[in-house]
């Protein structure tokens, strides 16, 4: 955990004092390596086919939670801001994939909310690398909500180092059904 925070932070700072440029594609290339390893390490399990079978259940009722308690507590910034309760609901409907939904809520409601709701789902990624390793020592399952979207691609690694493989299922599933919702959730709210 100290080492994964450490390298956030000191990527952080050399990337503030360098100036260096990484090609586009190469983050890209990076995650889908990760993602690839991780997918062999999962399908190197005795049975996998049974226990995704298995996971579906847990899948679609954690995805569920994870969406209506997104919406819901986000809605609920609104009583502590200037936001209306839809546009808090809104900004939190990015469910943590921060490039998609900053983008398409600055195209269909405003630029000024699309910033909030990349800023948003920014510190949700953060705060998932901080928090999985830690909370998944009480409840695995609610330390993979913690990542929403992001447990499929970025935090996939992390919910794999820090949950059962099982649960890795869970999360990169999770991952799966939270990001195809993101669009329609946005494009429904606004």
């Amino acid at each position: 955990m100290i080492l994964l925070l450490s390298a956030v932070i000191i990527g952080i700072i050399s990337g503030y004092l360098i100036s260096f440029n990484l090609p586009s594609n190469l983050i890209t290339i990076l995650l889908m390596s990760l993602v690839f390893v991780v997918g062999i390490d999962i399908g190197s399990e005795e049975n996998i086919l049974f226990k995704i079978k298995k996971s579906i259940k847990t899948i679609f009722i954690q995805s569920f939670l994870l969406i209506m308690g997104s919406l819901i507590f986000g809605g609920f910034v609104s009583f502590f801001s200037t936001l209306s309760f839809k546009e808090a609901m809104g900004a939190a409907a990015g469910f943590g994939w921060y490039s998609l939904s900053g983008v398409m809520i600055s195209s269909l409601y405003s630029p000024f909310l699309g910033a909030i709701s990349f800023t948003a789902n920014v510190f949700r990624e953060i705060l998932g690398i901080i928090f999985i390793p830690l909370y998944a020592k009480f409840s695995e399952l609610g330390a993979i909500s913690i990542g929403g979207a992001t447990t499929m691609d970025t935090l996939l690694g992390i919910v794999a180092k820090s949950t059962k493989k099982e649960n890795t299922l869970v999360g990169f599933g999770q991952g799966v059904i939270v990001s195809i919702a993101v669009p329609i959730i946005i494009s429904l709210i606004f």
